[in-house]
């Protein structure tokens, strides 16, 4: 008899359900509501009756989730319940980038594509025009990064790269300042130092362990001024390697953290473990404190840092009138994270591009050739390595810039929108995620003919490309800050 009730009381709710959706805008939340008032009972019929229309609140959801783009009218692969799209990611079949590759590459006459990583609605563009108006022309919709690796309790939390709004304006702003052409003049021998020593002794071989050490010692010397590291040097590469580590359960944290903070930070996953952190915690500090303590001068990126943490306050002025406006706390940790962040950010991208070049070297004999040509040739011009000579070194750079086509260290950027917007006439709700597939469109046969083929030319001065077309540093105001120090390293190795 009971079971009998609990379905007629259903049904005759359905169709009163029914009737207030087509006058009812708002939809689910109302109706509960309504249901919860008008059945204030507390029987066993009420509870059976809530779980039922609880479980049913919850498929909706889920289903309109699911058919975000559907009803929008974007083409999408059809995503699973929960998951999404993300099932063949989540048991490591695939890395996220090359997911987005066969996303990109399934629809080739959309201008963006839509996917859902688990429950959230991405949208992934394919068109260089959308891409700059979400970098650059319309910016201020598209600001941020969104969540990543936001565990509170990181040495990158505060990073300039995880900030976002005024405190990210003000930061970026300050160490903005140590990357100027000028700055780059100044600290040039810092950063020949070390690859004169590398090639001095004579390597046998290129390796992952090899170029990260080089790495290591250019980015030390170069952008905290140091010679002698304040840590064992090997001590310093095992846990520089540890960082990147690409073991199966730290892959899965990083998705957690990506996708779900909240529940990531109850359930205490780490971007990494705690001891790495407290090293590199313990290691930048010591960095600072030695540069604070000798008598050193160099008005450098480390200066900065310094100066920056012995502030209390940190002002933000208004672009019209050049008034402080706004103010906010300045930490020792903020300092703390931008020197980690430039270190690990540095550390990866330069490493990996130097294999990656010589890789690409080792196979077209023509390239290498005419790219050590160029070299000896400017060396000899200039009477030796000079600021002015590395800067004169075209063909090298088109080089670097044909690697970074190929093998881009940035694989995909993530911007979120800050309101309720449209794009390429798409209406689109705040908090939506955008993705820009930087690997999927520099190896797209429209903007780079034969687009596997390692060749330089096609960053010379006839073939200018389409900027859009090549991101290896983002673009925009949030373009990577130390890009032109990465080139400078990497033609210097």
């Amino acid at each position: 008899m009971m079971s009998e009730s609990i379905t007629s009381m259903f049904f005759k709710s359905w169709e009163f359900i029914q009737d207030l959706i087509k006058s009812d805008s708002f939809g689910y939340t109302t109706i509960i509501i309504s249901l919860l008032v008008s059945r204030m009972l507390l029987t066993s019929e009420f509870v059976a009756f809530t779980a039922l229309w609880g479980l049913l609140y919850l498929c909706l959801n889920i289903y309109w989730a699911m058919n975000y783009w559907k009803i929008r009218g974007v083409k999408h692969f059809k995503p699973w319940p929960i998951v999404g799209n993300m099932a063949r990611v989540l048991k490591l079949e695939y890395h996220l980038a090359y997911y987005y590759d066969e996303i990109y590459n399934a629809f080739p006459g959309e201008r963006m594509v839509g996917m859902y990583e688990f429950m959230t609605p991405s949208l992934v563009l394919r068109d260089t025009e959308l891409i700059e108006q979400v970098l650059v022309k319309d910016f201020s919709t598209y600001p941020d990064h969104g969540p990543f690796l936001m565990e509170p309790k990181s040495i990158l939390f505060e990073s300039v790269f995880a900030m976002s709004g005024i405190r990210w304006r003000a930061i970026r702003n300050r160490l903005l300042t140590t990357f100027t052409t000028g700055k780059m003049r100044v600290i040039f021998p810092q950063i020949l130092a070390p690859c004169q020593s590398f090639v001095k002794g004579k390597p046998k071989c290129l390796n992952v362990e090899i170029i990260n050490e080089l790495a290591v010692k250019i980015f030390m010397t170069a952008m905290f001024g140091i010679n002698i590291l304040p840590t064992g040097e090997e001590e310093l590469m095992i846990n520089c390697k540890r960082i990147f580590e690409p073991k199966a359960t730290r892959i899965l944290q990083l998705i957690f953290l990506t996708y779900f903070p909240k529940l990531s930070n109850v359930l205490n996953l780490k971007f990494m473990p705690r001891d790495l952190d407290d090293y590199f915690r313990s290691l930048m500090n010591t960095i600072l404190d030695q540069r604070e303590n000798i008598d050193f001068e160099r008005n450098d990126y480390t200066k900065v840092l310094v100066e920056m943490r012995k502030q209390e306050k940190m002002n933000i002025y208004n672009m019209r009138n050049d008034k402080v406006s706004q103010t906010f706390d300045m930490t020792n940790e903020i300092a703390l994270s931008q020197a980690f962040m430039f270190f690990f950010a540095g550390l990866d991208t330069v490493s990996l591009l130097i294999l990656h070049l010589a890789f690409e070297f080792s196979k077209s004999k023509y390239c290498q050739d005419k790219a050590r040509q160029e070299v000896r040739s400017v060396l000899k011009k200039f009477n030796g390595y000079s600021w002015e000579a590395v800067r004169e070194m075209k063909y090298l750079e088109q080089c670097i810039l044909e690697t970074l086509r190929l093998h881009p260290s940035l694989q995909f950027l993530v911007r979120i929108t800050d309101k309720d917007t449209e794009l390429g006439g798409v209406k689109i709700k705040k908090n939506t995620r955008i993705v820009i597939p930087i690997h999927s469109i520099q190896m797209d046969p429209k903007n780079f003919t034969d687009p596997n083929k390692f060749d330089p030319e096609r960053f010379n001065v006839e073939n200018q490309q389409n900027k859009f077309a090549h991101l290896p540093f983002s673009d925009g105001p949030r373009v990577c800050l130390g890009n032109h120090l990465k080139y400078i390293s990497i033609k210097n190795t």
